[in-house]
């Protein structure tokens, strides 16, 4: 859409050069190596985004010769649009309205630039009444029912935890809800009301009016999604529908993924895992699912969820939820689930969602019990009820023994006891004994794989595909995160940090390397005084500076990333903002001054004598002085640095659902 005079020179100019392009295929010989249809398809490309910027003028022009645009605000995503094309079609500027509302005409560029998703309610009330529109019923109330507080009480109402809104719907920490607009951290912003409406389908009148909400799952059968008919109506909780539509973003961020048949024999499953992958593991299960055209969406939130599996116009889908570190876990319900998107392949349409492994539902159910013996075959290469019956021998029947029993087993036959455990507390939840902490006991720690599901899923998915309400809502669910790494001339922190990023196979970006190529193309000698003058130069405005960088390295928002080289506490403000909704993290290195000084000794490329002069430069006084007390993780290199990279790796994969809320 064509918001502004330039937007509209520019759009007729691309527009005319399209036209002079076709002109010239259409009307010049074709190249004799190039097939007909090629050419043709050539032409067609064009044609097609030529009538794409059409239509744009063509609207514009409409909404500048007076055209009436329609207003429909039931839904919050109509706004946006319905405020520009009244502004355009009043006649007035960016400027002109910014104006009306008291505003500078910069933040009016910004409001539409991003489709006033950062604009707060009171502010898109405000903007509605500037352009003599009729106010919606709900954002007609006075500022405190427009309050977050007065929003978290009415979602708590209808069965949304305060918590699970915070972190997963709001669209940055509350924390960081201070932007140059004035927000305030009891504001509401568009885009956080824009994602319940698509979710749960309430509107301005439902979320703000005096009415009681409907519940969650009640409320959902009006949202963008609709959940399937033959999910019962009890498991409609608030997280499952949340759940539901992040599937679903999933399915349609994934559209070119090729489906395979699914093979539902454990042997044949087994087999084909090792014969692609080598190994049978948690990585090597993922990436064969995948391969047959099935996405995995991993969540982690605490809460009465435990996974699903959802098939969608022939097309399946796998929610995995656990907040274990056990991968033997992880790989066991990624199996189970396996099991039900093989199951019945005919059908179109096939929901499964998971109750608790203890759940009546859950073990009288044949397909449940079929999913998990199958996920038992497959770890165990089809001996799973024979070591089962091998574990009760051993324990001569006594639940107590069972513990040590699984051990020798385990031991004996030559298989996992975190696999085994797994397969004996199904076994024994079909008779009512609840043995998964006795499991749960007997799991190895893989906390330190350097394997993740959200990595691999984001590898996957086309983020630009989807709306960016929708893509954000994914990635607070994913919460893949920016590492920032900060420490003293010598700490060792660029060593580390490119290691890191090896160990998580992340993109980098460093400030130093960055800060060296524009010195390079100013042609400024490549010293440590010099760099230092540059850089700080460069931090003057802070979020051009990074945003700068960020391009050079050429990372793409929504992607995790390691970043080298923050000196500066407003280099962290600004790369929280620009980041979000992904979550920055500083990780400050630590050494001692002795190594520092072997360090630096050693490098060659130091000047020992110019030390002092350098630590005391802006640049380095608040590594030494604000960094280390906002550090979100602080290592020391003096020591192995493999540990420390695993130590790290670590960290990140514990701290994904480090969130302690249920919903």
């Amino acid at each position: 859409m064509i918001k502004n005079e330039r937007q509209y020179r520019i759009t007729k100019s691309q527009a005319q050069k399209f036209q002079d392009a076709i002109h010239v295929l259409e009307a010049g010989e074709r190249n004799e190596g190039l097939h007909p249809l090629l050419h043709q398809a050539q032409v067609n490309a064009l044609r097609s985004q030529l009538q794409e910027l059409q239509a744009d003028l063509a609207q514009y022009d409409a909404l500048r010769a007076g055209g009436k645009p329609t207003y429909d605000f039931t839904h919050f995503e109509q706004i946006p649009s319905a405020l520009i094309q009244a502004r355009i079609a009043q006649g007035l500027t960016q400027e002109e309205l910014a104006q009306r509302l008291g505003l500078q005409p910069q933040q009016i560029q910004r409001y539409e630039a991003t489709d006033y998703q950062s604009a707060s309610i009171s502010r898109v009330a405000d903007v509605i009444r500037a352009l003599n529109l009729p106010v919606p019923k709900g954002l007609d109330a006075p500022d405190p029912a427009l309050s977050l507080a007065n929003l978290l009480g009415r979602l708590k109402s209808a069965g949304l935890n305060e918590e699970f809104v915070k972190r997963r719907l709001v669209p940055r920490p509350p924390g960081l809800l201070t932007e140059p607009e004035g927000i305030r951290g009891d504001d509401i912003v568009l885009e956080a009301v824009e994602g319940l409406d698509r979710i749960y389908g309430w509107n301005a009148a439902m979320l703000f009016g005096s009415d009681q909400l409907a519940s969650a799952g009640a409320a959902a059968s009006t949202g963008r999604f609709k959940l399937p008919a033959r999910v019962n109506e009890s498991q409609l909780g608030a997280y499952t529908v949340y759940a539901h539509y992040l599937a679903l973003l999933v399915l349609e961020a994934t559209p070119d993924l090729r489906l395979s048949p699914l093979p539902n024999d454990p042997a044949v499953v087994r087999n084909s895992i090792i014969a692609s992958h080598g190994e049978l593991s948690f990585n090597s299960a993922l990436k064969y699912i995948w391969s047959l055209g099935i996405p995995i969406l991993p969540l982690n939130d605490p809460g009465t969820f435990h996974g699903a599996c959802w098939r969608v116009r022939g097309r399946n889908v796998i929610v995995l939820k656990q907040r274990t570190r056990s991968v033997a876990r992880w790989l066991f319900d990624l199996l189970h689930e396996y099991y039900h998107a093989a199951f019945n392949p005919d059908l179109e349409e096939h929901p499964v969602i998971e109750e608790s492994e203890m759940s009546p539902a859950r073990r009288q159910s044949d397909e449940e019990q079929a999913a998990s013996r199958f996920a038992g075959d497959v770890l165990l290469d089809g001996r799973a009820e024979e070591l089962a019956e091998t574990c009760v021998t051993a324990a001569r029947g006594s639940v107590e023994r069972l513990k040590s029993a699984v051990v020798r087993v385990s031991k004996r036959e030559g298989v996992s006891v975190d696999v085994l455990a797994n397969y004996m507390a199904f076994r024994l939840s079909l008779q009512d004994i609840n043995w998964w902490g006795a499991a749960n006991n007997l799991q190895e720690d893989g906390s330190a794989m350097l394997c993740s599901p959200r990595g691999i899923l984001l590898d996957h998915i086309d983020l630009t595909r989807l709306a960016p309400v929708d893509r954000n809502l994914l990635l607070r669910a994913l919460e893949p995160v920016v590492l920032a790494f900060s420490g003293k001339v010598a700490s060792g922190k660029s060593t580390l940090a490119k290691e890191v990023a090896s160990a998580l196979a992340w993109k980098r970006a460093s400030f130093g390397d960055y800060v060296r190529v524009v010195a390079d193309g100013q042609g400024l000698e490549p010293s440590r005084e010099v760099l230092q003058d540059l850089g700080e130069s460069l931090a003057k405005a802070p979020e051009e500076f990074c945003r700068a960088m960020l391009a050079h390295f050429g990372w793409q928002s929504g992607e995790p990333l390691v970043i080298d080289g923050v000196r500066h506490l407003e280099i962290v403000e600004a790369l929280r903002r620009i980041v979000a909704p992904l979550e920055l993290r500083l990780i400050f290195v630590d050494i001692s001054e002795e190594q520092r000084r072997e360090r630096l000794a050693g490098a060659g490329d130091v000047n020992l004598a110019k030390m002092p002069q350098i630590e005391k430069h802006s640049t380095e006084r608040q590594v030494d002085t604000v960094l280390p007390d906002i550090a979100d993780l602080r290592v020391s290199t003096g020591g192995n640095l493999g540990e420390v990279v695993r130590e790290i790796v670590s960290w990140v994969h514990q701290a994904e659902g480090s969130g302690q809320y249920a919903a």
